[in-house]
């Protein structure tokens, strides 16, 4: 007792307790006929035995009232069980007085009365305020000798526990309402009703299950398998993995998808991480925090992994996002990778034995998640990992084995029907509710219980149709709508809840709620879990969730639009305000917009995408736009803000679908120029935070002299502005575009300025995004060739030796793999066979340990074309072709030019000089059409050296040749003019 009071004092606080008053009957009377003396010794027997009871079952008594005591369950340590912990008490101090009374001469009856609620305990004193002990000791007085009367509170709690009996309802003094009393008989034996929704033992599914177990016992030798569970909500999907789960032996991990989190890119896993090494605190503290978690969590991952968690995780600028990736290192790779890192933490021991991994609600899963569930489906064959999707519909490309789950049949549904009745159902139940339920499991147990409860022996089997009339129930939601009205004042809770989503926690839904609500929330909760609507989150230690989405869809659909829209607008006002943890961006989008804040849910959206950017998730960032795009739609065109989140949002638009479509599809290119007709008509001292835009407009140009033309405007448009990093990526792009063009002294002009601006610290960052490269090896190398095919050859190899050793001195694949290019290209020029094939290996190498598809196809492409060509070795030409072919296929082609000629070479020496021919020709008509020309003239002379193979007139191969030294001569390509006006001089 004394223990009690200072733990009392310690603080004052709002908590749910469950209160319990016992009292002697007729104490006053045993007083008059006993001893003194012996009176006050049974009452001091009865007090500590009621102490030991109550503190046995974890509670303390907190008051002895002479003749009787006030006890309370749930405090000083709080307790889940409080209530039943009562109850439990209270019925085994009847059992000891009832032992003591029969052997003692002044026996006594004792009455009990219990009340859940929500007191106040005072700092400053012992005072304990509150509805709960008050109504407690009005039911005791109620209550017949030898009895406990229970509070309805209390009753909803613990139905699943105890026989009740309904005792009926009265009027109590103080409280305006009548009371309903409920009196417990005794603790359950088994399941009990609500315990047997919840846990009852699955009913059907043998087969199923069997196939299951079989394919976990493969996977434990070695052999795993992959399974994608199909069916309908409410089919018993879940029912069948979790029966699963419960025979793996702890060896299973489970990743949850969610409705409206298609947007948040592998969102089941970074929740599972959550809560297993609380990853969203780690991710901030750096790879090693993250790597000892990781390890102490059993996780034994390499560093590697462990940063590429941490970069997908972290949050980064979001005005970088508007850049588009662009090279070999782009989105596809980045996503590899994660989704390798991911793999690594899933299975991170395999050896060590065999592991389940199941992914629930497949239907409603980013498109991340759906990646890494396509790797994991390909690995099980050769790894000891069961994988187990669920989903409610079958995936067109799905390469798991496919469960198909239809209804029950009736055997098993009469089977079904029993267990939830836990006895023999009364004659025609079974057929009325197989009638109503198409084999559906969850509508039967659901159907089941509601007849239950409202059956009685006298009600004949007609009447059945009449209850369900009068409830409501037509349908399946009907029933989960019925569910949630049977929780009382709980059912309030459920449905502010459901409008956070099927997963909430208590913190979140205690700010959101009303003040009456948010005092009885724990005795709410409890309610809810008891009656099996919610239940502990599994991914988050503090969380919950409805138990079945579709209970989460029965509670919201259940409340008007208008009250919807108010507790959307509240949850909007808590994460605007940040008076609460925040929730993912695409949630509060969808949150601030259904509350009708168009502006909050466009920044909050706009935050969503550039993160799903970031992360290579492109097609979850169009999700996010999707709804940025109709919020804005819905603002005020006065809004002081409405231009700029347009035209941020074309800039991200534009990005996606570079990266969804390609950079020469119609809509990037589309929605590239809408960006800059509004970007341009913005003030010049914007222009560099569109800076962006203008790259991308550039890059997705339709071909090189539309570039060209961009490229110009893009410079002089930057010229002004005050960031000298964005002033040399405008030279970048006007450097590359130009010498393509064949316009070598505005590219030698454009490298000169823009390499005297260049920042090396800088460069570390931009290189992911202008081009894939550093600046600076880009421009050495475009200097190289520009001074190559203008006859400074010299100059030209000071350049491209200048590219290779910067490429070597910075830890940058993508920019390594770019000057090995450049001089593939120079050397190719020159004919030096050798290092062509020397720096072609090398190329293919980096680009086969780092997954680089596009340079390792243009690897092969030299190698193969050094090999023929310099070794005569004609392996080299199948080894080109095929190359070729792959190079088609995963990359555009910057250097069709030479290429071609490369192609045409090939063919000549293999003896098919015609279609070398035709080769060139095709070139020369793109070169014309696109404004690629920096080889052009090279292209006429090697057309008059083909077509003077085959036999043609010399005034053809003049004419030919006049144009590839026209075209040198305005160029300013000595180097090449010298070339045709040799082999001009030969023909005479």
């Amino acid at each position: 007792m004394k223990s009690a009071e200072v733990r009392l004092r310690l603080e004052g606080e709002r908590r749910q307790v469950t209160a319990l008053f016992y009292d002697i009957v007729g104490s006053t009377e045993i007083l008059m006929r006993s001893d003194p003396e012996q009176y006050l010794r049974s009452v001091t027997a009865l007090n500590a035995a009621a102490e030991t009871i109550v503190t046995n079952f974890g509670g303390f008594l907190y008051q002895k009232l002479g003749d009787g005591g006030c006890c309370f369950f749930g405090y000083p340590k709080q307790s889940e069980d409080a209530a039943e912990n009562a109850i439990d008490a209270a019925l085994e101090l009847l059992r000891k007085v009832s032992r003591r009374t029969r052997k003692a001469a002044d026996n006594f009856d004792l009455r009990i009365g219990i009340a859940t609620g929500v007191v106040v305990f005072s700092s400053n004193s012992d005072e304990i305020v509150g509805t709960a002990p008050v109504l407690a000791a009005r039911l005791q007085a109620e209550a017949e000798a030898n009895s406990v009367l229970v509070a309805e509170t209390t009753f909803e709690l613990t139905r699943s526990k105890f026989v009740y009996n309904r005792i009926g309802e009265v009027k109590l003094k103080g409280f305006a309402t009548p009371n309903i009393l409920w009196q417990p008989e005794a603790k359950r034996q088994g399941p009990s009703q609500q315990a047997g929704n919840i846990n009852r033992a699955m009913v059907g599914r043998a087969q199923e299950l069997a196939t299951l177990h079989s394919a976990w016992k493969a996977a434990r030798a070695g052999n795993g398998q992959a399974f994608a569970i199909i069916g309908e909500a409410g089919i018993g999907k879940s029912r069948l993995v979790s029966e699963l789960l419960g025979s793996v032996e702890g060896k299973g991990v489970v990743l949850q998808c969610n409705k409206r989190f298609e947007g948040q890119p592998l969102y089941p896993l970074v929740t599972f991480l959550d809560n297993l090494i609380d990853f969203s605190a780690l991710k901030a503290a750096g790879s090693d925090a993250l790597g000892d978690a990781f390890r102490a969590a059993g996780i034994d991952i390499d560093l590697a992994a462990v940063e590429t968690m941490r970069g997908f995780a972290v949050a980064r600028s979001g005005a970088s996002a508007r850049n588009i990736r662009v090279t070999d290192m782009t989105g596809s790779v980045f996503r590899n990778s994660v989704i390798d890192a991911a793999i690594q933490v899933l299975c991170p021991c395999m050896s060590a034995g065999p592991i389940l991994i199941v992914m629930e609600d497949v239907n409603w899963a980013d498109e991340m998640t759906l990646e890494l569930l396509d790797r994991l489906n390909a690995m099980a064959a050769t790894l000891p990992i069961l994988v187990v999707a669920t989903s409610r519909h079958a995936r067109a490309d799905d390469t798991a084995t496919g469960l198909s789950l239809g209804g029950l049949p009736p055997t098993e549904m009469r089977d079904l029907i029993a267990a939830v009745w836990e006895s023999k159902p009364p004659a025609g139940l079974s057929d009325f509710v197989l009638k109503q339920c198409d084999g559906m499991p969850l509508y039967a147990e659901q159907l089941t219980d509601f007849l239950r409860a409202k059956y009685n022996a006298d009600q004949h089997v007609t009447a059945w149709k009449d209850l369900l009339a009068e409830g409501g129930v037509s349908s399946l939601n009907d029933l989960l709508s019925s569910r949630l009205a049977s929780a009382g004042e709980a059912r309030r809770v459920a449905q502010f809840a459901s409008v956070i989503g099927r997963n909430f926690t208590s913190d979140l839904l205690a700010k959101l709620l009303p003040q009456p609500d948010r005092d009885g929330l724990a005795s709410h909760m409890q309610v809810l879990s008891a009656l099996g609507i919610i239940e502990h989150s599994p991914n988050q230690a503090e969380g919950y969730q409805f138990r079945q989405a579709l209970l989460q869809e029965a509670a919201y659909n259940s409340l008007l639009k208008s009250d919807r829209r108010k507790i959307h607008e509240r949850i909007a006002n808590l994460l605007v305000d940040k008076t609460v943890p925040p929730l993912p961006a695409a949630i509060a989008a969808w949150q601030c917009a259904e509350a009708g804040r168009h502006a909050d849910a466009v920044q909050f959206a706009l935050k969503a995408a550039e993160a799903c950017v970031l992360q290579s998730a492109m097609k979850e960032a169009s999700l996010s736009l999707d709804l940025c795009g109709r919020e804005i739609t819905r603002m005020s065109r006065r809004h002081p803000e409405r231009h700029e989140f347009f035209l941020t949002m074309l800039e991200l638009q534009a990005v996606v679908a570079t990266a969804l479509e390609g950079e020469g599809s119609d809509k990037a290119r589309r929605i590239y120029s809408r960006t800059m007709q509004l970007a341009r008509l913005r003030p010049p001292s914007t222009r560099q935070g569109h800076f962006p835009a203008y790259w991308g407009w550039w890059f997705t140009a339709p071909n090189v002299r539309t570039q060209q033309q961009r490229a110009r405007i893009l410079v002089d448009d930057m010229r002004m502005v005050n960031d000298g990093e964005v002033r040399m990526q405008s030279f970048h792009c006007a450097w590359a575009t130009s010498f393509h063009a064949g316009d070598h002294a505005f590219c030698l002009d454009c490298v000169e300025q823009g390499l005297e601006l260049y920042d090396p610290d800088l460069a570390v960052r931009n290189r992911a995004f202008f081009g894939g490269h550093d600046a600076k090896i880009c421009g050495l190398g475009e200097r190289a060739l520009s001074q190559l095919l203008t006859d400074r050859v010299e100059a030209s190899e000071d350049a491209i030796s200048q590219s290779l050793d910067y490429a070597a001195s910075i830890d940058h694949v993508g920019s390594l793999v770019h000057a090995i290019y450049y001089a593939l290209v120079h050397r190719h020029c020159q004919g030096r066979y050798e290092e062509v094939h020397v720096l072609g290996e090398q190329m293919l190498m980096l680009a086969e340990k780092h997954g680089l598809a596009a340079s390792k196809a243009r690897a092969e492409m030299y190698c193969g074309w050094a090999e023929l060509i310099g070794a005569k070795d004609k392996r080299g030409a199948i080894r080109f072709r095929e190359a070729l072919l792959l190079h088609q296929r995963t990359a555009t082609d910057d250097n069709l030019s030479i290429h071609s000629d490369m192609h045409s070479q090939v063919l000549e020496m293999t003896g098919h000089p015609s279609e070398a021919l035709s080769v060139i020709e095709a070139a020369i008509n793109l070169g014309r059409k696109s404004g690629q020309t920096f080889w052009l003239a090279e292209l006429y002379r090697r057309k008059a050296q083909l077509r003077q193979s085959l036999g043609d007139r010399p005034t053809s191969l003049r004419r030919d040749l006049a144009h590839a030294v026209k075209i040198a001569n305005s160029q300013g390509a000595a180097w090449l003019l010298k070339r045709a006006e040799a082999d001009l001089g030969r023909i005479g």
